[in-house]
């Protein structure tokens, strides 16, 4: 998944974001934000029932047509739950005309060029972190459309329905992108990157619990490598999210911002630099990373822990959707965050965790918005989120919605987490260096003889050219 990964890298937009309702989220993603739950019934709640009961009796008086740019291709699980969407809205809206363009990752690069050409595009999907910036000459502020009946839980609106930290998540990234404050993208699709890991090599191993700091991580892998299975891999895709996953977790991603950008080299001689150094040696000399990692290219370490070959990946949500053919039905998916890491300032810890959404933009020059949110409201209804998460592996987006059992851990460091930050928690946000110098040189730590000492001077030093 190298284009989303260098889509998610762009994150740092989002990267203080506070997810106050997520934290007290029950285990059924309920809000701890009493303000923002389906529960309640203020105003727009009460008008959201009685609209929806309105409706319910009148005949839709929606019509021409809607045109929807997807960043799928017609081949993926999801176009078979958008298909199904779509049929449910059509037989409810007989006369509109509903079209759906699958037209896979590259909507990123053809969906402007479209619509400031021309094109009749109503809505259009894509991160949107990345897509707001990048279109918000394009986007149409949807504040007011929000406050309609959502299509299946009744009394609440499309913004009550939703699980409320991803629309905080996606409400913040209007004003740093140049438009008003408000909502330009509606949330679907979540996603967390989290420790995957395989259960029945743990239980194997004797190791019952996942672990939660880095000495019980150790612990585990000690374990794990007895058993006879490498405790932990990561291809080229994915080294920055381990070299990033510890330094936030130890201070914070603000800290790694800085650390990446720092011109004197000095925050390389922190404490917690030698420190994360040393550990990484540690894993290397006692045998705890996988043999090919120095070689692995993506996917390589997926399929690995797929086959039952390793026991740990730092990844995405997305993972067991992605290895569901190779891993089987019977594989025994567990999740942890990120371990806390010992010595680290009070930025880091569990409080923060990378996460994110692809989200549904409207088109603000459409000449049918009416009908093109009241499709985009069937995308995002319960029935529809329910079915991704079925059908999909995917994280569903509605309050209330049961996760995936693949991701059923995962859902708990969403619960615990209140920072949202960057991608690889901001190892990338020092660009040419980052890409160029930490993750080489931390390759050389991984596989060659390099001491911990050498690994701080190599990159003081090179923070410095």
């Amino acid at each position: 998944m190298t284009k989303r990964r260098r889509t998610l890298s762009t994150m740092l937009l989002a990267s203080t974001l506070l997810l106050t309702v997520i934290s007290g989220c029950s285990g059924n993603n309920a809000p701890a934000n009493e303000s923002a739950t389906p529960t309640e019934k203020p105003a727009a709640t009460e008008q959201a029932a009685a609209s929806n009961d309105q409706t319910s009796k009148e005949e839709s008086a929606l019509e021409g047509k809607v045109v929807f740019w997807s960043m799928y291709s017609n081949t993926e699980p999801m176009a078979t739950v958008y298909n199904k969407a779509a049929d449910e809205f059509k037989a409810a809206n007989p006369k509109v005309e509903l079209e759906i363009k699958f037209v896979g990752r590259d909507i990123k690069k053809l969906v402007k060029p479209a619509i400031d050409g021309g094109e009749v595009v109503d809505i259009f999907e894509g991160d949107p972190s990345v897509t707001i910036p990048a279109m918000k000459d394009n986007v149409l502020k949807i504040d007011d459309l929000l406050q309609q009946p959502s299509i299946d839980v009744s009394g609440s609106t499309v913004e009550q329905s939703l699980i409320p930290s991803l629309m905080s998540w996606t409400k913040s990234l209007a004003v740093p992108a140049g438009l008003e404050e408000g909502y330009y993208a509606i949330p679907q699709a979540p996603y967390a990157v989290v420790f995957f890991y395989n259960k029945e090599a743990f239980e194997k191993a004797g190791v019952t619990s996942a672990p939660t700091t880095w000495e019980e991580f150790l612990v585990a892998c000690e374990a794990l490598k007895k058993s006879g299975v490498s405790p932990v891999t990561f291809d080229d895709a994915y080294r920055n999210v381990f070299i990033g996953g510890y330094l936030s977790s130890a201070m914070g991603a603000d800290w790694v911002d800085q650390l990446v950008k720092d011109k004197t080299g000095e925050m390389w001689k922190d404490p917690i630099v030698k420190q994360f150094a040393n550990d990484i040696v540690t894993m290397r000399e006692k045998g705890y990373f996988s043999s090919k990692i120095a070689g692995f290219k993506y996917p390589a370490a997926q399929q690995e822990l797929a086959l039952g070959k390793s026991a740990m990946y730092l990844n995405g949500t997305w993972l067991p959707n992605e290895v569901a053919e190779t891993a089987g039905p019977d594989f025994k998916w567990g999740s942890f965050q990120f371990p806390t890491i010992a010595n680290g300032g009070d930025k880091g810890g569990q409080q923060n965790l990378n996460f994110g959404a692809q989200g549904l933009l409207l088109n603000k020059n459409s000449k049918n918005i009416p009908a093109a949110f009241e499709f985009v409201k069937y995308l995002v209804s319960k029935s529809t989120q329910d079915l991704m998460a079925k059908d999909t592996q995917s994280i569903p987006a509605t309050v209330g919605s049961t996760w995936p059992s693949t991701l059923a851990d995962a859902e708990t460091a969403f619960n615990n987490a209140k920072v949202n930050i960057p991608w690889a928690g901001g190892i990338d946000n020092g660009g040419d260096f980052s890409t160029g110098t930490v993750i080489p040189v931390f390759m050389e730590l991984v596989t060659s003889k390099m001491t911990a000492d050498e690994y701080v001077a190599k990159m003081s030093a090179a923070a410095q050219k």
